[in-house]
């Protein structure tokens, strides 16, 4: 998978996880919360910047919300 498409992925199970089970927190838009996402490879690791997880999990709520099913 390309690297953005593993980023979305993740995000995208977390706001699964967290419409599944209420112990679990997902993105919180209202709030700006947003998780910590690691991204790991072979030259090392790197925390990804809150804006771009946010675009990210902006994007999964209007999809959603567009198409409920």
């Amino acid at each position: 998978m390309r690297r953005d498409e593993v980023i979305r992925v993740a995000v995208e199970s977390l706001y699964d996880a967290a419409d599944d089970d209420s112990a679990t927190g997902g993105p919180d838009l209202v709030r700006r919360i947003f998780p910590v996402v690691m991204l790991a490879t072979a030259e090392g690791t790197a925390r990804l910047p809150d804006d771009d997880i946010a675009r990210i999990a902006e994007a999964i709520v209007t999809e959603r919300t567009a198409n409920p099913v």
